[in-house]
């Protein structure tokens, strides 16, 4: 196979094939800014996808189970490896990414002889250094990419986009510079409740024309509960007293959530 490059070029185009399809049921998760720091939002059956990475640091992930699992560990791996080597204070996500889960996505996808990661990674940093390094977003090839003030991670790209256009345009709509860092809890959870929803509904919806209303949003999120899915959210707050500044959600927080507008 390595002598004849266009078995491995249809290989790796095998693997995008495989890895689209066993990703695209997967549902979204979205990550945003509030007046207190940062929130990430999703559904699981069961399994938790939000996690705590290093003091200032969040993990959340689409995908299989097991191999969320190996990239959790294996970012944590790196991160307190950069802490002892240096300090906490050079734990930082473009180090992470660029050093870390990346390159370690990448090398697993390009050799065809192993599994792929069956997974696509979503971080994020309280006040990092510079705003647009606040989320990264990594998929199942390792490539990767930044952004500040919202992202989302979905099992299609047409789901995670529409979602993150509901995202910034709610967003433009309450000031000229497209701020939300000002939201209080409460209406950031709606909001990504509700873009959350929209990428749901536009990663199975058959036509891309399909119209969502506010009413689809609304019975999308109200649907949950019936269908074996919960609500799981972490917020990273800068106002904990505590140097980790992860926290999930408790159920009363997320109630409101659910309850639409």
């Amino acid at each position: 196979m390595l002598e004849e490059p266009y078995r491995w070029v249809e290989a790796i185009r095998n693997r995008r094939e495989y890895l689209a399809d066993q990703l695209k049921s997967a549902s979204p998760v979205v990550g945003c800014a509030y007046e207190n720091g940062l929130l990430l939002l999703t559904t699981t059956p069961g399994q938790r996808k939000l996690f705590e990475i290093y003091n200032q640091v969040a993990f959340a992930a689409v995908g299989h189970p097991a191999d969320i699992e190996k990239l959790r560990k294996a970012i944590i791996d790196v991160a307190h490896v950069e802490a002892f080597n240096f300090s906490a204070r050079d734990v930082t996500l473009q180090r992470l990414v660029n050093f870390g889960l990346g390159p370690l996505m990448k090398t697993a996808f390009d050799e065809i002889f192993r599994s792929p990661y069956t997974a696509r990674v979503l971080v994020a940093e309280l006040d990092p250094l510079e705003s647009q390094e606040t989320f990264y977003t990594i998929d199942a090839d390792g490539s990767f990419g930044n952004s500040a003030g919202a992202a989302v991670l979905g099992g299609s790209a047409e789901g995670a986009d529409a979602a993150l256009a509901r995202q910034r345009k709610e967003a433009a709509a309450d000031s000229a510079d497209g701020a939300v860092a000002d939201l209080p809890l409460d209406q950031a959870l709606q909001r990504a409740m509700e873009s959350w929803a929209v990428g749901r509904l536009t990663a199975e919806a058959e036509e891309e024309a399909e119209e969502i209303d506010a009413d689809r949003i609304k019975a999308c999120i109200q649907e949950l509960g019936g269908g074996g899915q919960r609500v799981e959210a972490a917020v990273l707050d800068r106002s904990l007293p505590t140097k980790t500044k992860f926290r999930l959600l408790s159920a009363e927080e997320l109630e409101v959530a659910t309850e639409g507008r």
